[in-house]
């Protein structure tokens, strides 16, 4: 096995932690799905299952703070919920690429809206402030010149404490590449 493939196999043991347990269980069996020998998972097995499962956990937390750095408002508006749901997230989503923390926190994002949507979660205005913070996310790249978003409660204005529903648009805009980055934001 070469040291790619090895990074590759170990990559996916720290973040997938069903993935981690099915190996550590049958290591022959989940190293053969994941293209090991037989000898290759043996030797892969040797790794103390405690460390493994102490390693993945510490990048998951690394994660989390990177990710909550990024969605400070959201962070703080779902308060012990943000972390529960960040777990849930990361058992299916690895951030890959040179923009990987930015990339994980839009994606999380997404996945906050999803879950907020289908499972009802509190405040009723998260929805619309997870969708603020990511589009912040958003505007920030160089190529992103102008960008306009409509919400049901005016998130960019308001703080989060007892937001009522008001209309409210953001635009994001910078006039070219090198120029500022400029925020306007304005309750109908």
């Amino acid at each position: 096995m070469g040291l790619a493939q090895t990074q590759e196999v170990l990559a996916q043991l720290y973040t997938n932690t069903d993935l981690r347990e099915r190996f550590f269980a049958n290591p022959e069996t989940v190293g053969a799905e994941l293209g090991l020998s037989c000898d290759e998972a043996q030797k892969l097995a040797q790794l103390s299952a405690k460390e493994v499962n102490i390693f993945a956990n510490s990048l998951k937390w690394k994660r989390l703070g990177e990710v909550r750095e990024l969605l400070p408002r959201t962070a703080r508006a779902l308060g012990k919920n943000f972390t529960a749901l960040f777990w849930r997230y990361a058992q299916t989503h690895l951030p890959k690429g040179i923009k990987k923390h930015k990339e994980d926190a839009i994606a999380f994002a997404n996945f906050i809206a999803r879950v907020a949507e289908e499972e009802n979660i509190d405040p009723p205005w998260i929805s619309d402030l997870v969708l603020y913070e990511k589009t912040w996310l958003l505007a920030y790249e160089p190529t992103s010149r102008l960008i306009v978003c409509w919400f049901r409660y005016p998130v960019g204005i308001a703080s989060a404490e007892g937001m009522k529903r008001q209309a409210t648009i953001a635009i994001w805009f910078r006039f070219s590449k090198q120029s500022q980055l400029r925020h306007i934001v304005r309750s109908l």
